[in-house]
């Protein structure tokens, strides 16, 4: 690809947009599935060149970025054909769709307003997929699309994260696992919570790295962009990332920045990082609580929350038995292998089930093959923050979600955990004993990187 040359394919690709646009604004509503996947690859190669010239050092990007988006398209098509012919419709995503629909009228002048009460939770992507449909049609599948690039962005935005904050990452190997791990790419790509909070996590992550190189003023508009995102789908999850990011801010070595890049306000900017991360760490946990319905964080108050998620989610056909709830950290391995690795084949019942199960073994056997990168991870976890980052948000996760006890539930959510597995997995030995661990992770950044031993999968 000519990196010189941007500017026509973003041409192309916006042009494409404004004429689903305006079809959609005409009453055409069955163009939209047919342009959006057009538009987005022609942006996705003006992208990809844009971003080649801003970082010449990841000349296979380009490439990735086009391919990830059209493995994305896929996969959102799939997931809808899943969700209208595997599981007849119904569910979440009707109700999105009918109340989407309703919007996109009312906004048109041909239909009386929704009138919800708020926007928040449920509510807020009803309102986003009127938003959606008014844009470029009331169509489910062009819905399915647009959800699902904004997933997109969360991937390539936790990509940018770790490669911040993480001098020794093979960057070809974790790309290839935000942008073609299947769960990643199927399950958050259809209209629904999961695909924006996605995007939420991935910019959680992003601004997180950038504190976590002391770079306060650039790393905190993101943070809060994304934790209010969060906080307006999902505000126990905007407590589940925060609490990870303040352990990691506080307890990391965040070392002051290189002289030559750092004014005199990175002199101030950890004191003042750790007064503004204590701020939201207290209103996360708060919000986090009163969305749960805890009346107070005792240890009592979260076990009986975890005993009423396992009742309420231990019924259909993909039910199964957890094991019990304990808050005793002697069980989060055992929670662990709950979150990030079942079914087992032997423990599923329809096709669905099966095709999750085998994925699970393949991130079973990639474990063990990566075991001295989880090692690695694990060994520079305070030296490079983002990886204490990761490891806690990972545990936590898996604390947390451990008391699902249905399987298709439990498979949904952990693919948005698995991108900051895959940062634990995705360290490269051999070039982290190549940089030094007194160094400053934005100095480090900086070292050129020996290539990468992915190749792309040749060397583990």
């Amino acid at each position: 690809m000519n990196p010189r040359n941007a500017g026509a394919p973003a041409v192309i690709g916006v042009g494409i947009l404004l004429a689903a646009a305006g079809a959609a604004l005409a009453g055409v509503n069955y163009l939209g599935p047919w342009l959006i996947p057009i538009a987005a690859i022609f942006i996705a190669i003006s992208v990809g060149r844009i971003l080649l010239r801003r970082h010449p050092d990841e000349p296979w990007l380009p490439l990735f970025l086009v391919a990830g988006t059209a493995f994305k398209l896929f996969f959102s098509y799939m997931r809808y054909l899943t969700v209208v012919i595997g599981y007849g419709g119904g569910g979440d995503t009707e109700v999105y769709d009918k109340f989407g629909r309703r919007f996109a009228l009312f906004w048109q002048g041909n239909g009386p307003n929704p009138a919800l009460p708020d926007l928040r939770k449920t509510n807020f992507v009803r309102w986003f997929t009127g938003a959606c449909y008014y844009v470029f049609g009331s169509n489910q599948l062009a819905g399915f699309f647009v959800f699902g690039l904004f997933a997109l962005i969360g991937s390539y935005l936790w990509y940018r994260a770790t490669v911040e904050a993480v001098p020794f990452i093979d960057r070809r190997l974790y790309l290839a696992f935000v942008f073609f791990a299947p769960s990643i790419v199927f399950w958050p790509s259809s209209i629904g919570k999961e695909s924006l909070m996605q995007l939420a996590i991935g910019a959680m992550a992003l601004g997180t790295a950038h504190m976590l190189n002391r770079r306060l003023l650039k790393g905190l508009p993101i943070v809060l962009a994304a934790g209010w995102l969060l906080w307006v789908v999902r505000p126990h999850l905007l407590a589940l990332v925060a609490m990870p990011a303040g352990a990691a801010y506080f307890m990391g070595r965040v070392r002051r920045k290189d002289p030559s890049t750092g004014g005199a306000f990175s002199l101030f900017s950890r004191p003042l990082g750790m007064i503004i991360v204590a701020i939201l760490l207290v209103f996360t946990v708060n919000q986090g609580a009163k969305f749960l319905g805890l009346a107070d964080l005792s240890l009592s108050s979260i076990q009986g929350e975890l005993d009423a998620t396992t009742l309420s989610t231990g019924q259909g056909g993909s039910s199964f038995d957890n094991g019990g709830n304990s808050l005793n950290p002697i069980y989060i391995p055992n929670g662990a292998v709950t979150v990030l690795l079942r079914p087992f084949p032997w423990e599923t019942d329809n096709p669905f089930q099966l095709l999750a199960s085998l994925e699970s073994l393949a991130l079973m056997a990639v474990i063990v093959i990566r075991r001295r990168s989880l090692a690695m991870s694990l060994k520079r976890a305070r030296t490079s923050p983002f990886l204490l980052y990761c490891w806690l948000l990972t545990i936590l996760y898996a604390a947390t979600f451990s008391s699902f006890a249905n399987f298709g539930l439990l498979v949904r959510q952990r693919s948005l955990v698995l991108p900051a597995l895959f940062v634990l997995l995705s360290t490269n030995p051999a070039l982290g004993r190549a940089v030094p661990k007194s160094l400053p992770a934005d100095v480090a950044t900086r070292v050129p990187h020996a290539p990468s031993v992915s190749a792309p999968f040749s060397r583990w």
